[in-house]
């Protein structure tokens, strides 16, 4: 009993260890230092101050076609509050800072499950009907793609 509990002991503290080193290191986000973005809805969501969107804090997981990541994101309800919507192609372009990748975001973004995918935008392609536009968040550049293929997709509040 006695070395159970000691093991259990040793095991909690590599635990709490581990968490504050990572906490500490770049896998943890730091704060924002510039004040761009602020927690809001109780850190579900995120309001990016330079631009007055709220976004989720962690965008949808799921990968799934253009039309259903759309309908997926006018259902939601995120920090009590409904009224989300795919973001248009120049909203998701905001989140982009150029001077980064993997993930192109901001330095210090208060965002988490962000992965370096390709994230569909709400908006179509004007010529061809099959097509909508998305965003790499590798890269941080807008690609066009046929609407069948499946991505994630980061819901906005509607204003």
């Amino acid at each position: 009993m006695k070395k159970r509990l000691y093991s259990l002991a040793r095991l909690t503290l590599s635990r709490m260890a581990f968490v504050l080193l990572w906490s500490l290191s770049d896998a943890g986000h730091a704060a924002p230092s510039d004040g761009r973005f602020s927690l809001v809805m109780d850190g579900a969501a995120v309001k990016d101050n330079q631009t007055g969107l709220i976004w989720e804090q962690e965008p949808d997981r799921e990968h799934d076609v253009w039309s259903r990541s759309n309908e997926r994101c006018a259902a939601k309800e995120v920090g009590g509050q409904k009224g989300w919507r795919g973001p248009s192609v120049e909203e998701l372009k905001t989140l982009i800072d150029p001077a980064q990748r993997d993930p192109a975001l901001p330095a210090g973004h208060p965002f988490s499950n962000i992965k370096s995918e390709i994230y569909w935008t709400s908006t179509p392609d004007p010529k061809d009907d099959i097509v909508a536009w998305q965003i790499s968040f590798f890269s941080g550049e807008p690609v066009t793609d046929q609407k069948s293929g499946t991505r994630r997709m980061w819901c906005v509040l509607a204003r």
